[in-house]
């Protein structure tokens, strides 16, 4: 089990990682915030596992912080380009 809970948390923490330098590239706050906080999630289950009892439970709410955060910037790349493709007021 705790190898299991091992990858999961190394694969979760990547994942959050390329998220919040995806969001940095695009200048996403809020996904950026979900994949920080991720990361300290995963980051505080791997400090307070132990080798007979390890943590389970912030691998993952570190896992939902991911998909929340992916989800916000999908939806927000989706509203720049509705804002961007706007027809003029003018014409």
């Amino acid at each position: 089990m705790a190898a299991w809970l091992t990858a999961a948390s190394v694969a979760v923490g990547l994942a959050d990682l390329l998220l919040l330098m995806v969001c940095w590239r695009r200048r996403s706050v809020l996904g950026g915030f979900c994949g920080a906080a991720g990361i300290a999630l995963v980051v505080l289950a791997v400090a307070s596992g132990s080798a007979d009892r390890p943590a389970g439970a912030p691998i993952v709410i570190a896992l939902v912080t991911l998909v929340m955060g992916t989800v916000l910037l999908v939806l927000g790349e989706a509203v720049w380009r509705l804002l961007e493709d706007a027809p003029d007021e003018d014409a």
